[in-house]
């Protein structure tokens, strides 16, 4: 599948091909990158994550808790490449909350060359995704969230691209979570979400189409407010976060992946994070995070230390900027 290989070349070199078995889904293997340096700082833990517009990502469902409008920027390195994100979330009283996003992996120019190794073109492959999110809170304690997908695979070339199999495949995708809360006051809040359900991504032909990597996830979140200085109350005082999701790909048996993160700070002014994905494709290892909000606008910082990657670079940085009114 040219596709696969074309991915294969932008992360590795091209003597380490033939030793590699092509990964599964690699037309839309972007779609299990995480997204939000909340969620990588805290060791990619975000299906039971709530009250930020990068939860759409995740499990829809987290949307819910949104109190404000939210638009937020999102980047970071991966792929030999950048991703971004633009999104933008409204919370509507007795509606819910709507929103969406687009989303761009970019795995940067490839130069085509002849058998003298002179350029001769260039190819630009691209993945892209839209995403429409809706979510509500159905009860006091039950959150439910649907996000509609359009996913795209998309290489271009210029120059003599005699040969070339340039396209775009594209289809279409649907993320489905639920959230509840337990105990007085909500302490403990639980998430459940398949993401990627969906048709193949098909660029040349049926034959060589991918089946989407859809997966299904469940986490848990539990907040403990630390005792407060003497004649603070208790929302002046510090929180912590602990968080644990498990996730595998659907109808795949003891492919399970672990991922463990801890957030601790004053109120929404400071938080720092550190977490660890226990995961199979890749993407392990340790990752530690700051995050500071100041009035209306909150930057989130993140850093990943992967064990062992070979479609990452070896540590990618992410960055989140929101604002909210």
């Amino acid at each position: 599948m040219w596709p696969i290989a074309l991915i294969l070349l932008t992360a590795k070199p091209p003597n380490r091909l033939a030793a590699q078995e092509p990964p599964l889904n690699a037309g839309a293997l972007f779609l299990v990158f995480p997204v939000g340096a909340q969620a990588v700082g805290m060791g990619q833990t975000a299906t039971a994550a709530a009250g930020r517009g990068e939860a759409a990502f995740w499990n829809p469902a987290g949307l819910a808790t949104l109190a404000d409008d939210e638009f937020a920027l999102h980047s970071a390195s991966l792929v030999a490449g950048r991703s971004s994100v633009l999104g933008a979330y409204f919370p509507s009283r007795g509606i819910g909350v709507i929103g969406g996003a687009v989303y761009l992996v970019d795995y940067g120019d490839l130069d085509r060359t002849d058998i003298n190794g002179n350029t001769i073109a260039r190819i630009a492959p691209r993945n892209f995704e839209f995403l429409a999110s809706y979510a509500t809170n159905l009860t006091g304690s039950f959150a439910f969230g649907i996000s509609y997908k359009l996913v795209q695979f998309r290489v271009d070339c210029s120059g003599d691209c005699r040969d070339f199999p340039t396209g775009t495949g594209a289809t279409h995708a649907l993320d489905l979570g639920g959230q509840f809360t337990v105990g007085p006051g909500g302490p403990l809040r639980i998430g459940v979400a398949v993401r990627n359900i969906g048709f193949r991504l098909q660029v040349q032909n049926q034959a060589q189409a991918d089946a989407l990597p859809t997966r299904l996830a469940v986490g848990a979140l539990y907040e403990v407010r630390l005792r407060p200085v003497t004649g603070q109350s208790l929302n002046q005082a510090f929180d912590l976060k602990l968080a644990a999701d498990i996730d595998s790909p659907w109808g795949q048996a003891g492919q399970s992946e672990t991922r463990l993160g801890l957030d601790i700070g004053y109120q929404r002014l400071v938080r720092v994070r550190a977490g660890y994905a226990f995961v199979q494709d890749g993407l392990s290892g340790p990752s530690v995070g700051l995050g500071v909000e100041s009035g209306s606008i909150g930057v989130d910082l993140a850093r990943a230390f992967l064990a062992g990657s070979d479609l990452q670079v070896e540590n990618p940085t992410f960055f989140s900027f929101r604002v909210s009114f």
